[in-house]
C-alpha cells in the first residue's frame, strides 16, 4: 500500500491542518438540517476532495449511494441531465445520496446553469459536494446555493512535522534538508509530500535529494518552473520549460506564488520577491502570455 492511501484521512480528526475549516464543517453538519449543498475551494492538492469523502461518511452516505464524477472528463450539460434525473431515486440503502463533482469549474455554462436547477430544488434525501481550484469560473448564483468552505495547504513546518512523523514510525531516517525540499516541492499538498516520500524511502541517503525532486517536477509540472525562477535561469532554460507546460495558467501562477512565498520566508530571498511581484497579476484575461511575460521579467 503506497503511504498516500495508508495516510489518507478518513475522519476529521485525522486531517493536517485547516483546522478552522474542519471545526466549522463540524458545526454546520451537527444542524437538524444540515445545507443540501458544500462546496470546497482551494489549491489543488489540499485535500478538498478527502475531506468531501469525509463528510460524505459523515451524513451516513452508504457506498451504493456514493457518487463521484470528475468535471474535467464529465463536463457537459448530459452529465447533469442524468444526475437530475437520479436524484428523485430514494437511497438503496442508506439515508441520503451524495454526489461529489470535482473540478466542478470545468462545466460548461450550460450544466452550470442545468446543475443550478438542481440546487435550487434538492430532495431532502440528496446532498451534493462540490470541489474546485478555480471558484472564480463558476456563476454568481451556482456559489450562493452552496456553503463554501476554504481549503488551505500546509505551511512548510507542519508538513515537515507530519513527514517526520511517518518516518518515525516506519523507522527511517530521512536528512532534514530532504524533508524540507519535500515540504517546499508539494507546495503544502500532504498528498504530494507522501507521493515524493514513498519513492525515496528504501533509498541510500545519498540518493533521496536527486530523486525527490525529480519525482516532484514529475507530479506537478509547475515545480521546474519554479525552481528556474528562484534561481534566475536563462531565459533559454526557462523558454524551454515554458513550451512543455499544459497546465492552465493561472493554475501555474498559484503555484509559482505558493513556491516563492515559502523561499522568502524562509531566506529572505531578493529573487523570491521579485518573482512575487511579477506575479501578482491573475492570468485570467492575459492567459500564457501573461505567464511567459511574468516569467521573463523575472529573470531579466
Amino acid at each position: 500500500m503506497t503511504l498516500q492511501l495508508e495516510y489518507r484521512p478518513d475522519k476529521f480528526e485525522h486531517v493536517e491542518g485547516n483546522e478552522a475549516t474542519i471545526a466549522s464543517l463540524k458545526t454546520v453538519l451537527e444542524r437538524e438540517e444540515p445545507p443540501h449543498a458544500f462546496l470546497f475551494t482551494g489549491p489543488s492538492g489540499c485535500g478538498k476532495t478527502t475531506l468531501a469523502r469525509i463528510v460524505a461518511k459523515e451524513l451516513k452516505c452508504h457506498k451504493a449511494d456514493y457518487f463521484e464524477l470528475d468535471a474535467a472528463d464529465f463536463r457537459g450539460i448530459e452529465t447533469v441531465r442524468e444526475i437530475r434525473k437520479r436524484i428523485n431515486y430514494k437511497p438503496s440503502s442508506g439515508p441520503c445520496r451524495v454526489w461529489l463533482l470535482d473540478e466542478c469549474a470545468q462545466l460548461t455554462k450550460d450544466a452550470q446553469e442545468a446543475l443550478l436547477k438542481a440546487l435550487e430544488d434538492t430532495p431532502s434525501h440528496v446532498f451534493f459536494i462540490l470541489a474546485t481550484t478555480e471558484p472564480e469560473k463558476l456563476k454568481v448564483t451556482l456559489k450562493r446555493r452552496c456553503t463554501e468552505f476554504s481549503v488551505k495547504p500546509l505551511n512548510d513546518k507542519p508538513l515537515i512535522k507530519f513527514l517526520t512523523s511517518i518516518t518515525k514510525e516506519k523507522k527511517v531516517k530521512i536528512p532534514e534538508d530532504v524533508l524540507e525540499q519535500i515540504a517546499l516541492d508539494s507546495l503544502g499538498s500532504p498528498g504530494i509530500a507522501l507521493g515524493i516520500l514513498d519513492k525515496i524511502i528504501d533509498l541510500d541517503k545519498d540518493q533521496m535529494m536527486e530523486v525527490a525532486e525529480q519525482s516532484a517536477s514529475e507530479q506537478n509540472e509547475s515545480i521546474e518552473l519554479c525552481r528556474a525562477l528562484i534561481k534566475k535561469a536563462s531565459w533559454k532554460a526557462v523558454s524551454a520549460i515554458l513550451k512543455g507546460i499544459q497546465q492552465d495558467p493561472e493554475a501555474v501562477r498559484r503555484a509559482v506564488i505558493g513556491y516563492a512565498s515559502a523561499v522568502l520566508l524562509n531566506s529572505g530571498s531578493e529573487q523570491a520577491a521579485e518573482v512575487l511581484d511579477n506575479f501578482n497579476t491573475n492570468f485570467f484575461n492575459s492567459g500564457k502570455a501573461g505567464l511567459v511575460l511574468a516569467c521573463f521579467d523575472s529573470i531579466s
